[in-house]
Formats: C-alpha cells, sequence, structure tokens
C-alpha cells in the first residue's frame, strides 16, 4: 500500500516561523537500510567498513570539517539506493505540499547525495561558514525546500549540519541578494556577528546560540536524530557543515527541489545568462 504524509497544522505553523521542520521516521526503514549498506559497501575497500562495523583507524583522521572520504569519488554521484529515498512516497507527499503542487527543477540541482563526515574533532565547536544555496529573490517569493535524511542514527556533536532556524524570514525586502553578501548585511547584528566571527565557538553543542535580529526568533539547530528521520528546511536558511566529535561517521542524504516557476528569477539573481 503507497503511504503518504500529511503534516498537521502546529507542523506547518512551525516550518513558516523556523524554517526547519523535523519528521520522524517518515522514510521507510528498508529503503533507509538498502541506502546505509550501499554507503558501508562502498566504503569497504577503503577499510572504513569491515566484518559489519566501522574501522576508522584505516584512514588518517581528517583534520577539516570537510576532510577525508569525498563521497562523490567513493560512493558514487548516482545510486538508485539513494534515489529511491527521494522516491518514498511519504517523502514526496511532505515536498508536494511545501511546493504547493508546483513542479521542482532539476537543472541545478539533479540528484541527492550522500552526507559523510568522519570523526575529526576531540572538542566540538561552533564552525565558520555560513551560507546559503540560494539567493533572496525580488519578488519576495521562496524558492523551495531541502530535505536531510538521515540514514544511521546521528548523535549530538557528531557532525550533523547546522541551520539557523528562523533565518529564512530575514533580508526579505524586495530586492535580489546574492549568498556572498549575506554576512555583509547581517553582520551589524550582534547574533550574526558573534557566529560569523567565531567568537561564539565557546558554545557548547548542548548549549547552542539563540537571539534576536530584527525582531525575529533565531536559533542554532543541530540535525540529529534516527534512521529514517528527515529534516525539511527553507531553502533560504543560513547553514553550514558542523564538526563531528563522535565515535561514528555521520550518514545523512541530502536533495533540493527547486521551483521550476523561479529558475529564471534564481539565474537572474546571480546573473547568469
Amino acid at each position: 500500500m503507497t503511504q503518504t504524509f500529511t503534516l498537521t497544522e502546529q507542523q506547518r505553523d512551525e516550518f513558516d516561523r523556523r524554517g526547519v521542520l523535523r519528521l520522524e521516521g517518515l522514510i521507510s526503514a528498508d529503503r533507509v537500510a538498502r541506502a546505509r549498506e550501499l554507503v558501508q559497501r562502498q566504503l569497504a575497500p577503503l577499510g572504513l567498513w569491515r566484518d559489519g562495523a566501522w574501522r576508522l583507524e584505516a584512514v588518517p583522521k581528517p583534520g577539516a570539517v570537510n576532510g577525508g572520504v569525498k563521497t562523490s569519488k567513493a560512493i558514487g554521484n548516482k545510486r538508485p539506493e539513494i534515489e529511491a529515498l527521494i522516491e518514498d512516497p511519504a517523502l514526496r507527499s511532505v515536498v508536494d505540499h511545501f511546493l504547493g503542487g508546483r513542479p521542482f527543477d532539476r537543472s541545478m540541482h539533479p540528484r541527492p547525495t550522500v552526507l559523510f563526515t568522519l570523526p575529526n574533532t576531540e572538542v566540538w565547536t561552533l564552525p565558520i561558514g555560513w551560507h546559503t544555496d540560494t539567493p533572496r529573490l525580488a519578488s519576495g517569493e521562496w524558492p523551495g525546500v531541502q530535505v536531510f535524511i538521515c540514514l544511521d542514527a546521528v548523535e549530538p556533536g557528531g557532525g550533523g549540519t547546522l541551520v539557523v532556524a528562523g533565518s529564512h524570514r530575514l533580508l526579505n525586502d524586495g530586492r535580489s541578494i546574492v549568498p556572498r553578501d549575506f554576512p555583509r548585511l547581517l553582520n551589524d547584528e550582534p547574533f550574526f556577528r558573534d557566529l560569523f566571527s567565531g567568537r561564539g565557538a565557546h558554545h557548547h553543542v548542548a548549549n547552542l546560540p539563540t537571539g534576536l535580529a530584527e525582531g525575529v526568533a533565531l536559533e542554532v539547530v543541530e540535525l540529529t536524530g534516527a534512521p529514517g528521520d528527515v529534516y525539511v528546511t527553507d531553502l533560504r536558511l543560513l547553514h553550514a557543515a558542523a564538526p563531528n566529535a563522535g565515535v561514528r561517521p555521520r550518514i545523512m542524504a541530502t536533495d533540493r527541489f527547486l521551483r521550476a516557476d523561479l529558475v529564471g528569477e534564481v539565474a537572474q539573481a546571480y546573473g547568469w545568462r
């Protein structure tokens, strides 16, 4: 039987306000298991997965958040097990709801990708490198959603992507703004000045920053969860790759659903022909 998913009014309000929503156990266990086993199987030749367990001593410990195994090379960019996650009926019904039934575009974001982060630090700190993947649009329209799917348990401090909940509500003032300009435009706000400079690095993963900017409530949120959990985020959210101070790799999959009717405006904002 095809399973779909209906959002509650409370979930819709939470997404509108925060730009991020966690949906526990949304993806079927079978699909998640097949995707996770693919990742493990592809990493076995590197010695990282052997006899049913991670063997992290097989490779040097990365010294940077994005260091270590390159998933595009080790796992590949086009795998049916990963594509099947995005085709899950429950996930597609959620995406369809947020896009209002509009078609999405595949020219800019052609397929889902695996997010794999080896343990890379002993002490967790807030990262720098906060960014968005889409511009603000002069029309004021929001361009779509991104999904993050837990393929294995992602524990606090274990490399889960960080997002600034509420940041999608900022800089929507009727002009096109490319992502490289966001830090300059937000830097007058104390919350973002500390975040962008790294001065907030004293924050522990159990005490992530909260604050206000332009009257909007903001909160740094770490995307953690159990296999099959899904986060849906507004494409306008500021986010950053996070350190992994855990004892196991972070394994997630992500995909972006850009509204097809806004591709032209997105390209225009970037100055693309």
